[in-house]
């Protein structure tokens, strides 16, 4: 039987609370990801429902149905990434050398 010293418990201690510290904040960013993917997804509704509409349209210029097929792709793009924010299952942080800070690393797109 091993008995974990005084200075053993609390190095485990700082690990379990770390552990759960991380846990506490994955699913933070989780919540916050359905969250905006709820929101983003009503707002881009319209964009993509008119967009669709242009894209089709066979009245419409080529040039025009062309530039709302780039806008469906760029709001399908917009949902995935925050689709791919909730199946984050550990916080890489990645640092861009943009303002306000570091990113979470979120994976390949699926299209890259």
């Amino acid at each position: 039987m091993v008995i974990p010293m005084p200075e053993e418990e609390a190095e485990l201690e700082l690990e379990l609370t770390h552990a759960e510290s991380q846990a506490r904040v994955l699913e933070g960013v989780r919540l916050a990801a359905r969250t905006l993917e709820h929101h983003l997804t009503n707002h881009l509704t319209l964009t993509v429902g008119y967009a669709e509409l242009i894209a089709e349209d066979p009245e419409l210029p080529e040039r025009l149905r062309e530039m709302a097929r780039q806008v469906l792709e760029s709001a399908q793009a917009a949902v995935d990434s925050v689709r791919r924010m909730r199946q984050v299952d550990s916080l890489n942080l990645i640092d861009q050398g943009i303002p306000g800070g570091p990113l979470i690393e979120l994976g390949p797109r699926p299209d890259w």
